[in-house]
């Protein structure tokens, strides 16, 4: 059975004069927000900018490690491995 050949529907056109309504614009005092995954996640990225997980952690007493170690930690076992890893090669030949 043959694809059907695809047609290109009118909808697909821009209306000239309908798209000059659509201009993007700042959302204002008494626009609902919208709810999306992106909107979301930029909510839960913004606790991070406001600090309120830094002082959730302080207040419940929960010990962080400094920024440089929770970084140098994994690159460094990480570089470790994968030394390990291509030592293992290598002796295997």
């Amino acid at each position: 059975m043959p694809m059907p050949k695809l047609r290109p529907s009118p909808e697909r056109y821009l209306d000239p004069a309908g798209e000059a309504a659509r201009v993007a614009r700042l959302a204002g005092d008494g626009d609902v927000p919208i709810v999306s995954p992106v909107h979301r996640l930029q909510h839960e990225l913004s606790m991070f900018e406001r600090g309120e997980v830094a002082a959730a952690a302080a207040a419940d007493g929960e010990y962080r490690y400094p920024g440089w170690f929770r970084v140098a930690f994994p690159v460094g076992v990480s570089a470790v491995l994968w030394s390990a890893i291509i030592w293992g090669i290598q002796a295997l030949r």
